[in-house]
């Protein structure tokens, strides 16, 4: 029998997509529609379906969620390129990593397919992508358009369904079980990720957290995608999304090609949009190219192109009218909201917006990538060889020519943690078999070197260079651009490890992709790692101690204090707290107990009786006592997202109290430890007379005013920075610290004396003189010398406020023995 092709194929394809479920089907109602919300569950079992029933998607379990739950990347395209993934592949990997000729090079980006990342879920509260991400898969994999047979045939694109698990059923059970009622919009009030929450995409080069190990790996050791599509929801209202290019300043770092490939992509969208008379899309505003380390930016530093969306929301499912009478004349840059302008050519006029529309937004957003890259499929490929052989060409005649990690480090432990963490994001690190010389100095074989004459070059020396933030002003006398993130983030300087700049090029024999393994933990008091030493120990029921000098003691007859295994309590409020979270993951990573705590704890007192030391992470003081207040709402329009308020269910409103506060006191005077941080100590300066005053605000009331520490009026500006700092070693909280650090600073605190008879330790202080080491800042000389980290004798007991962050979203680990000292000395029996 003699088949008729032209007419059997048709028929076929109908066949194929029958059988593949929509999401309506298998949901039983479609996602996106109002007051409902998908789940973990639902959504990865949809994508298995689709798996199952269709020969041009493959599903791939990918890494496991801190919880616990399974990651998984769909990769889609034809047949045909599903067949030979493993092939296209290692041409992305050659390519990416300039393992190849100029010839083979263009050979290999012939044959290959562009790879293309989209992701969904990040920011659990943000849900539409989440709710998308079913759509864009059957429209992929159903379609027979010419142009999503295009996407099919010249690309492989990597959808990431659910990139944050955990965090898509804590908020859909959380919506779930107030929708209907008066608190349909409450926050959340929880973290939605362990240890960070929002922060989760913060963590990009510091890879402290599974979700983004497990993400990392696949991204720069794996696949090398050449388009990085992060979905966001937080456009500045009333835009309807935010898409490239994006706002000033440019981290010099980031390859131009890179940037104007970035652009193009941002043009295709803008265009897309235009031709679908999809209104209010925005470009150029607040979300800037200086900063690394979101999962959009950190890409950038490896050739690729990270693209960062962000469409609007109102509240989970829940639609939302917006007369046009509630739209401003101007968004924040002062750009007008209701005539076209460049950077916002069709302006929005209000009207309703549902999470279907949000859905709508993203699906065009997504088929613009698709098209452009479809269409520049060879073009995305070769130039990811380019660019990566450039820099490699580029490091290899100096200038500097590598970064050397030398074998004497003040902290072995965190100088490996360190190099773990850039091997573990593509970067070369290679190990000295003999003794070298480069520059003036011999580095003894062993020694770790990084040379710049790699593939990711970029990211290799933003992350060891100092930053220097450009000072962009509004018109000659205007005040300096912030930063959208932070300013400055210098891995080595943060982390406390020596890193040699060799500028020019030297000999040695190195050996090549060596494994860094983990530092034992150890004895020596400057290690980070001797704070697990210590918790193993005293589990084991072993005598630990600290002499007089700081040295660790097993001798108690050694011992200047004797320690024992903490009794710590934090303060968890029912306002999410990322702070309070980072906080968790320092205490986890060094093995120290604590319990959490809320405000019945404080109201029901006898503190003492079950704590040696109460921590604050940072949250304004009044925020502390009140929380949100029962029958009020909380948060409300804003020019970011025009969220309502919301009205919180009764059970997560308040604070500690008046009735608290006197609790936390009497902790204090019978012999309790009471540390904070930032903004925290506006508390305790409020309300218990220690003798220190916040010099950077107008009077002791204010204290602790602003999320970041800050208090209203401060000369001193610190957006994000790092600054140098002096300590004294010779005090329990300084033990096993140089006299010369650097700090983590959000800028806010900065402590004087009020009573001189008051016994009052200044254990770290602002540097005199040469301040910032990396970032930017503005008005030191109100801070130069003053106290940064204070210890207040009160009563029988203590407090110990930090004036900067000592564990900032985990990554200034050349602080965390100030947060670790602490908690154990608020234990510890002195003995001499």
């Amino acid at each position: 029998m003699v088949f008729r092709l032209a007419t059997f194929l048709p028929s076929l394809v109908l066949v194929i997509s029958a059988a593949v479920p929509s999401p309506k089907e298998h949901f039983g109602f479609d996602p996106g529609d109002d007051y409902k919300l998908a789940d973990y569950a639902q959504v990865t079992s949809y994508f298995q379906k689709l798996a199952k029933e269709s020969d041009r998607i493959k599903l791939i379990e990918f890494g496991r969620s801190s919880e616990g739950r399974p990651m998984y990347v769909a990769f889609i395209s034809n047949k045909e390129n599903l067949a030979k993934l493993d092939r296209y592949k290692e041409i992305s990997r050659r390519l990416a990593l300039g393992r190849a000729t100029r010839q083979e090079a263009m050979q290999l980006a012939k044959e290959g397919k562009a790879i293309v990342w989209i992701d969904s879920g990040l920011h659990a509260t943000e849900v539409a992508p989440v709710q998308q991400a079913p759509h864009l898969a059957y429209r992929l994999l159903t379609d027979e358009s010419d142009e999503v047979k295009r996407f099919r045939d010249k690309t492989i694109l990597m959808q990431i369904p659910v990139i944050n698990p955990d965090g898509l059923d804590h908020v859909a059970n959380w919506y779930r079980s107030n929708v209907g009622t008066p608190y349909e919009r409450a926050n959340l009030t929880k973290l939605y990720q362990k240890y960070a929450g929002h922060d989760n995409n913060r963590d990009w080069f510091m890879l402290n957290l599974q979700e983004t190990r497990n993400v990392t790996k696949l991204m720069f050791q794996d696949w090398f995608p050449q388009i990085v599509y992060n979905q966001h929801q937080a456009p500045p209202f009333p835009a309807r999304i935010f898409v490239p290019p994006y706002a000033e300043p440019l981290n010099p770092n980031i390859p131009a090609a890179v940037m104007e490939g970035i652009h193009q992509i941002g043009a295709t969208m803008k265009e897309r949009f235009a031709r679908e008379n999809k209104p209010g899309v925005l470009s150029y505003w607040g979300f800037d190219g200086w900063w690394n380390g979101g999962l959009r930016s950190v890409p950038a530093f490896h050739n690729m192109h990270g693209i960062l969306t962000e469409t609007a929301g109102y509240s989970y499912a829940t639609p939302h009218d917006y007369p046009a009478t509630e739209l401003p004349e101007r968004f924040a840059n002062g750009i007008p909201t209701k005539v076209p302008s460049i950077f916002y050519q069709n302006p929005w006029k209000g009207g309703k917006w549902t999470l279907r529309d949000a859905i709508e937004y993203m699906l065009t957003a997504d088929f613009a990538i698709l098209d452009l890259a479809s269409s520049r499929s060879e073009q995305f490929l070769f130039k990811a060889w380019d660019l990566a052989n450039r820099n490699i060409e580029m490091g290899k005649s100096g200038g500097p020519y590598a970064y050397v990690v030398p074998m004497k480090q003040w902290d072995d432990s965190s100088a490996t943690e360190m190099l773990k963490r850039l091997q573990m994001a593509g970067i070369e690190v290679e190990r000295a078999r003999a003794e070298f010389q480069a520059g003036p100095k011999s580095y003894a074989a062993g020694t770790y070197v990084m040379r710049t004459g790699q593939p990711f070059r970029s990211y290799l020396v933003d992350l060891m260079e100092a930053q220097k933030y450009p000072e962009i002003r509004d018109g000659s006398g205007g005040g300096v651009k912030r930063p959208y993130d932070i300013a400055g983030w210098t891995l080595s300087m943060q982390m406390g490890v020596q890193v040699d700049r060799i500028e020019d090029v030297f000999k040695a024999d190195l050996e090549p992709n060596v494994k860094i393994l983990d530092s034992p933990a150890s004895m020596d008091h400057r290690e980070n790692s001797s704070f697990v030493a210590t918790a193993e120990m005293l589990d084991a029921g072993k005598n630990v101690g600290w002499a007089a000098d700081g040295k660790i003691v097993t001798d108690l007859k050694q011992a200047a204090y004797q320690l024992k295994k903490p009794r710590l309590a934090m303060y968890e409020p029912w306002t999410a707290n990322m702070d309070l979270g980072w906080t968790q993951w320092v205490l986890d990573t060094y093995k120290v107990p604590y319990t959490l705590i809320h405000n019945e704890d404080f109201q029901n007192g006898k503190l003492r009786e079950r704590f040696d030391t109460v921590l604050f992470a940072t949250q304004a003081a009044d925020s502390i006592l009140h929380g949100i207040r029962a029958g009020a709402t909380d948060g409300g329009p804003s020019s970011s997202s025009r969220r309502a308020p919301s009205l919180q269910r009764p059970e997560f409103t308040g604070g500690i109290g008046a009735k608290g506060a006197a609790a936390l006191e009497e902790f204090v005077q019978n012999g309790g430890t009471l540390i904070t941080f930032g903004a925290a100590t506006g508390l305790p300066l409020q309300m218990m007379p220690i003798g220190v005053r916040n010099s950077l605000v107008r009077n002791t009331a204010a204290a602790g005013d602003g999320e970041e520490g800050g208090g209203g009026g401060a000369a001193f500006l610190s957006p994000g920075s790092l600054l140098r700092i002096t300590v004294d070693p010779k005090h329990p909280i300084g033990f096993g610290m140089p006299e010369e650090a650097i700090a983590f600073s959000s800028g806010g605190e900065a402590f004087d004396l009020t009573d001189g008879d008051r016994d009052v330790s200044m254990v770290a202080r602002y540097a005199k003189s040469k301040l910032l080491a990396s970032g930017w800042i503005s008005g030191e000389r109100a801070v130069l010398g003053k106290g940064l980290l204070a210890e207040a004798r009160y009563g029988k007991g203590r407090v110990i406020l930090f004036g900067f962050r000592p564990q900032h979203r985990g990554q200034p680990f050349g602080t965390f023995k100030l947060l670790l000292n602490s908690i154990y000395l608020g234990s510890a029996t002195h003995l001499k």
